[in-house]
């Protein structure tokens, strides 16, 4: 029989049992998480405790960041793949020339600002070796910040994507000083020694850079001159001896100066110090040929979005800035292009004929459509575009030859040129960044509800020519119709309406906004739109397959 102590202690057992499995479970549930830190909430909440108005939203999106970093490192040990695998994977999943915002590492980081950069092309992908030489980086600075001065052993195109400054540049013993805002081009030499100031009391300043490195292949450092947190004045670095006789002062004045300070390299501004760096900027230059410097030279930062587009219709805008144009690109054999496409519209498919391109969203959505024919010699990718499966299958293959021929010919067929291709779709959004090797045709889509701004680097852009395969400019019109009637399946008059069909030229209506009229005109000539669909895969085909 129980007795009255019994009957207390099981009930006390059971509430003691069920509280150790709750804690177990817990705890099981943080270890399956791979001990993530508190959730996106409460990094949300302390972003928002913590963080002055104007750094709240950076942080939110580090946090969200940090959250999606963390949920595929969890898929990944789930999986039981590990980093290796996931490279692989990504190697396997046909994307080689696509990197969202998650593939920038930050390499410098402060309270007023960061500097991130993508890894060397050559290590995503053997594709990219080509422009293994050429680095991505972005800058962010919060309002009235200062970059202290530094150089680096890179040449650096810059494009200001967002606000307003001052930046300044030592080179050749000329200091020249230049007010710099939204859409202005400017040039930082390797070895350059260079600082900027945001100026803007509002908005951050960013800008995306292109860094062509010369020291080490796809390799880059900063040398900063004065102390910071991260890392040291290179000046510190020599020996106490060299320092004394370099300057001929004491080793404790020059500590004080060159040490380590808690400042960084990237740091608040007061208001004064913003208007005396404002006051000292202009325009132009301050060497010692201003205002009118030599013929030929550069004398300030290129104004892109003042000048005239070189094409532009209500379905977009193309702006470019070459080294006729301005001057400073001379010694770079780079082309600057800032392309915005109206919300529902998209750019003529094109290729380019010596440039490999390197693309960066500054804003809105979209997606980008990239013709390779590398890829279409492996497996299928799940993250290649239904619509533009690989054409192996017409032709690769003839079904007559017997197994043993297949055996004998099958490294010179994969030789041949134009058997088969792959289309990579690569979703764009703000922060994305993808390359377009030379010849490969692509094709970028605005999304219904916003326009499209994407920022080009065209490496080796001298004697480049950007060759559209279809709208008023389309190459193939030039074909004769002899020509014409040997290549496709048709007629020359046939493959003249298809040809003669688009009107626009650069910039056209998307497949959301063309789509109606398509069907209506499908329905119209339904017996004569299926030789217009075998003319136009012909055309494609043709203009891809000798790349």
């Amino acid at each position: 029989m129980a007795t009255a102590r019994d009957r207390t202690t099981v009930p006390f057992l059971l509430l003691f049992f069920a509280t150790t499995l709750c804690a177990a479970a817990v705890a099981a549930s943080r270890e399956d998480h791979g001990g993530r830190e508190p959730s996106l909430r409460q990094c949300v909440r302390r972003c928002e405790e913590d963080r002055p108005r104007y750094q709240r939203a950076q942080c939110v999106q580090e946090c969200r960041e940090r959250e999606q970093q963390e949920q595929g490192r969890h898929e990944r040990d789930r999986s039981g793949e590990g980093p290796g695998d996931e490279r692989e994977h990504e190697e396997g999943g046909r994307r080689p020339y696509v990197f969202d915002r998650r593939s920038f590492r930050r390499i410098v980081r402060s309270e007023q600002g960061s500097v991130k950069a993508l890894p060397p092309f050559h290590e995503a992908s053997k594709l990219l070796r080509g422009i293994r030489n050429y680095r991505v980086v972005v800058l962010e600075a919060n309002p009235r910040s200062f970059i202290v001065p530094s150089h680096t052993d890179a040449h650096c195109i810059c494009y200001v994507a967002q606000g307003e400054g001052v930046v300044t540049t030592i080179e050749n013993g000329e200091r020249r000083s230049y007010t710099i805002r939204e859409g202005y081009i400017f040039v930082a030499p390797a070895g350059a020694v260079t600082y900027l100031a945001n100026t803007d009391g509002r908005r951050k300043l960013v800008i995306a850079k292109i860094l062509h490195t010369i020291s080490e292949t796809g390799k880059f450092q900063f040398f900063f001159g004065p102390g910071g947190k991260n890392p040291e004045s290179v000046l510190s670095s020599f020996s106490k001896s060299v320092q004394r006789a370099a300057f001929k002062t004491s080793s404790d004045r020059l500590e004080r100066l060159f040490g380590r300070q808690d400042k960084g390299i990237i740091v608040r501004a007061t208001e004064e110090q913003i208007r005396e760096l404002r006051r000292h900027a202009s325009e132009g230059s301050h060497g010692p040929h201003w205002p009118l410097p030599p013929f030929g030279e550069s004398h300030g930062p290129y104004k892109l979005l003042e000048q005239q587009p070189r094409i532009a219709n209500q379905h977009g805008q193309l702006y470019e800035a070459d080294a006729r144009r301005f001057p400073d690109l001379t010694d770079h054999d780079v082309r600057v292009s800032l392309v915005n496409i109206t919300a529902g519209s998209m750019s003529a498919p094109f290729y380019n004929t010596r440039s490999i391109k390197i693309a960066y969203v500054l804003e809105g959505e979209g997606h980008a459509e990239i013709v390779c024919p590398h890829l279409a010699h492996g497996s299928e990718s799940e993250h290649s575009h239904g619509g533009g499966r690989s054409e192996r299958g017409k032709g690769w293959r003839r079904e007559e030859e017997s197994e043993e021929e297949e055996d004998k010919g099958q490294q010179r067929e994969q030789e041949e040129a134009g058997q088969g291709y792959q289309t990579i779709l690569a979703r764009l959004s703000r922060g994305t960044a993808f390359v377009v090797p030379v010849g490969h045709p692509v094709v970028e889509v605005a999304s219904r509800d916003s326009n499209l701004q994407i920022l080009c680097f065209e490496v080796r852009a001298e004697k480049n020519e950007k060759v559209y395969l279809a709208g008023a400019n389309n190459v193939l019109k030039q074909l004769d119709d002899t020509a014409k009637a040997l290549a496709f399946a048709a007629s020359a008059r046939e493959v003249d309406e298809v040809l003669d069909a688009q009107r626009g030229q650069g910039f056209l209506p998307g497949p959301d906004e063309s789509g109606g009229q398509e069907r209506e005109q499908e329905d119209e000539h339904e017996g004569r739109h299926g030789r217009r669909e075998v003319v136009a895969e012909t055309l494609l085909r043709m203009a891809t397959g000798g790349l």
